[in-house]
């Protein structure tokens, strides 16, 4: 059936192009409002980059992918109880070679206390340092993290005091899976953040998969998937008020108001905003195991320079349901995209897990490669101050993205929320500070 046979040609009320987080939250609050919305979206789930899929009864998140709880957007719009969250242990387990060393808060982890007075990779002065920044980051609102003066992530921790080798041996791997570059060159506000919404919720999987967010975000909204929207044309008013029409790959549909919720280079494409800012990538290779080449449940850290691997985890550790009875899955994250085949990648990761594992990880058999070309935009200091806004130059077209806020789940769904919010004439939601 094309759209034409489904809405016939009557005007339809709001339009969201995208069924990523940022317009199925979008298209959520403007439902709860009582305002009439639709949702295309091109590909054949909803969701974007935040899905899930199986394979041979492995479940499996594209991409190594965790939920921040506090996130703030989150709070207001997933009903956490809902999803079934998993918490990940809040540790890591930093690996140089066949050395591991847990690194974590014993006070929410406290079976990583003796690892963590023990381990080499910081030094007691790093340690105390890593408590005494928890502490004055626990202090003022997340969102006021996000404003003033702003410096390269290294250069902050270098004022704060912390060695080199803290730097080498636990923040690069480790915030280079959350900024998918390990250069510490990701802007300082960022870093605290979203070192501030780790303390405040830790990370967690839902038990079902990642898929399970926006698949709660749909629930009651009109969503048609497989239609690529191509244009987008203004019209003078019609009854006393302009329209669009959505041009389709099923045909047309006109609608007074349209909110463009798609990546940022379709985005750009529809509206003639500038709003590409350049791809990060990553990669994510999941093998499964007859048995567990490690019984460690937390986030494994590699922490030796040079080598394809950021960090790995055994999700079927976390969650044991992810893999099938007697099975174990492993997830190894890759920063970028490399430019190799799955057999040359698979063959360097495995190299690169031979030195923690020995002559175990030829038993791994390798379910998926996930590339993902786009997986975030670079956020580097300053870089707020160029942020597009939610206006664009079409009359009656908004923009939805985590191109106007930060790349991540909380930076699209606050965006949605917001675009949202200008159509609704909500002053609260207009005015809501940025991570707030």
């Amino acid at each position: 059936m094309n759209l034409a046979e489904r809405y016939p040609r009557p005007m339809q009320d709001i339009l969201v192009i995208g069924a990523g987080l940022a317009g199925l939250t979008a298209a959520q609050v403007l439902t709860r409002a009582g305002r009439r919305v639709r949702v295309l979206e091109a590909a054949e789930h909803v969701g974007g980059r935040v899905t899930t899929r199986e394979v041979g009864g492995f479940t499996l998140d594209v991409g190594y992918q965790v939920l921040f709880p506090a996130y703030p957007a989150v709070r207001r719009h997933l009903n956490l109880e809902a999803l079934d969250l998993v918490p990940v242990p809040p540790a890591a387990v930093v690996r140089r070679g066949g050395r591991a060393e847990v690194l974590g808060d014993p006070l929410r982890d406290p079976a990583s206390l003796p690892g963590t007075l023990g381990s080499r990779a910081l030094t007691l002065a790093d340690k105390l340092r890593v408590a005494r920044l928890a502490a004055r980051l626990r202090l003022p609102p997340p969102h006021t993290l996000l404003v003033g003066p702003d410096e390269t992530t290294g250069s902050y921790l270098r004022r704060q005091g912390f060695s080199e080798g803290a730097l080498d041996h636990f923040f690069r791997p480790f915030f280079g899976g959350i900024f998918l570059r390990r250069d510490l060159q990701t802007s300082a506000r960022l870093f605290r953040y979203y070192f501030r919404m780790l303390l405040d919720g830790g990370t967690a999987l839902p038990r079902a998969g990642m898929a399970a967010i926006p698949a709660q975000l749909a629930q009651g909204l009109d969503v048609t998937t497989g239609v690529r929207v191509t244009r987008l044309l203004p019209h003078g008013d019609v009854g006393g008020q302009g329209h669009l029409t959505a041009v389709t790959s099923a045909g047309e549909l006109d609608a007074r108001q349209v909110i463009v919720a798609t990546d940022a280079d379709t985005a750009e494409r529809l509206t003639g905003e500038p709003l590409s800012r350049g791809h990060l990538g990553s990669t994510a290779l999941s093998y499964a195991a007859s048995r567990p080449l490690d019984e460690q449940p937390r986030l494994l850290l590699n922490a030796e320079e040079g080598g394809l691997v950021n960090h790995a985890q055994w999700v079927s550790q976390v969650i044991p349901g992810r893999a099938p009875a007697g099975q174990h899955l492993l997830t190894v994250a890759v920063n970028g995209v490399p430019d190799l085949d799955d057999g040359a990648l698979d063959a360097r990761v495995r190299g690169e897990l031979s030195r923690w594992y020995g002559a175990g990880t030829e038993a791994l058999r390798l379910l998926a490669v996930d590339r993902i070309p786009f997986a975030q935009y670079p956020q580097p200091p300053e870089y707020a101050a160029t942020l597009p806004g939610h206006a664009t130059r079409l009359p009656g077209v908004l923009l939805a993205s985590e191109a106007t806020s930060m790349s991540g789940i909380q930076g699209a769904m606050e965006s949605g929320e917001k675009a949202a919010a200008i159509l609704l004439g909500d002053l609260t939601g207009m005015s809501r500070p940025r991570g707030a």
